[in-house]
């Protein structure tokens, strides 16, 4: 019924995406530590990374929607992180379940995604509720039947049951695997790219991590800790088909890693002032979906 709108993957070939592009508010901040910002973001060029972006997905043929919605009578609006829409829903076969954030400086921006989500079509199966905390980054699909869930910075054992019970309805089986400190979600270690090939940050990532991959037959390309991954944010990619990705610029050992392990580049994107926000590409990315 909701063929058009479904996920069950991370790496078959992207239909839809949303992101949001954030206006003049962003650069009103004078201290970017209050809004969880790494530095001060120069909005104009914020404007033209989004645009860019965009033009990147499309030229794959993907389509490309926006939160645009205001809402009134709130004197701290919330939007300042926005634009990391990853963290806001995962869809999945039957329609999205939408976050609760962690974050008091990210809270509210659900609703966001919430009502682009209803004006897209897409069923709403679940808002994480009570005591359950939940962000999208930390869900990832092995196959059409299992999903990875990362617990422990942002999202918390209450907000994994919920999950859990709602993708169990469709037949999903999801599993909680701890992260790291420092690492916020587990799209940050790992990256599903085919069926059976992975990028994982084989220092970081805990054992059990590595037998779920194991018992999926997923090869792994083991990702160092350097500038490259750490500062560049040069794994937090966007898969847009079996081994076909986008990636941030400025990362040519990343590159000639991926490309060893026959993965195709599409494309090299300036993140720039993503990154003083304390994101990365795939954070500004929120799938709607792939084929299936």
């Amino acid at each position: 019924m909701w063929a058009p709108w479904r996920v069950d993957s991370e790496y078959r070939r992207l239909e839809a995406i949303v992101l949001h592009r954030p206006g003049a508010e962003i650069g009103m901040i004078r201290e970017p530590n209050k809004i969880q910002h790494l530095a001060r973001i120069e909005t104009a060029a914020l404007a033209v990374e989004f645009r860019r972006i965009a033009a990147a997905f499309r030229k794959l043929g993907v389509k490309v929607y926006e939160i645009e919605h205001a809402f009134e009578g709130r004197p701290w609006p919330r939007k300042h992180n926005l634009m990391f829409v990853r963290d806001l829903f995962l869809n999945t076969p039957e329609g999205a379940i939408v976050s609760r954030m962690a974050s008091v400086v990210r809270a509210g921006e659900e609703k966001h995604a919430a009502r682009t989500l209803a004006d897209l079509g897409i069923p709403i199966l679940r808002t994480i509720s009570g005591r359950g905390l939940f962000e999208g980054a930390d869900a990832l699909w092995l196959d059409a039947r299992t999903v990875l869930c990362g617990v422990g910075n942002r999202t918390n054992a209450e907000g994994f049951r919920q999950l859990r019970e709602t993708l169990g309805a469709q037949g999903v089986e999801t599993f909680a695997v701890e992260l790291p400190r420092g690492i916020q979600h587990l799209l940050g270690i790992l990256q599903v790219v085919d069926s059976h090939l992975a990028l994982l940050r084989c220092e970081l990532a805990s054992k059990k991590i590595a037998a779920f991959l194991k018992r999926k037959a997923i090869r792994v390309v083991p990702v160092r800790e350097t500038d490259e991954t750490r500062q560049r944010q040069g794994m937090n990619i966007v898969t847009a088909a079996p081994r076909t990705i986008l990636m941030p610029q400025g990362c040519p050992e990343l590159k000639r890693q991926y490309l060893k392990a026959g993965i195709r580049v599409a494309a090299e994107l300036d993140i720039r002032q993503l990154l003083r926000g304390a994101g990365g590409l795939a954070c500004a990315v929120g799938i709607l979906s792939r084929k299936t």
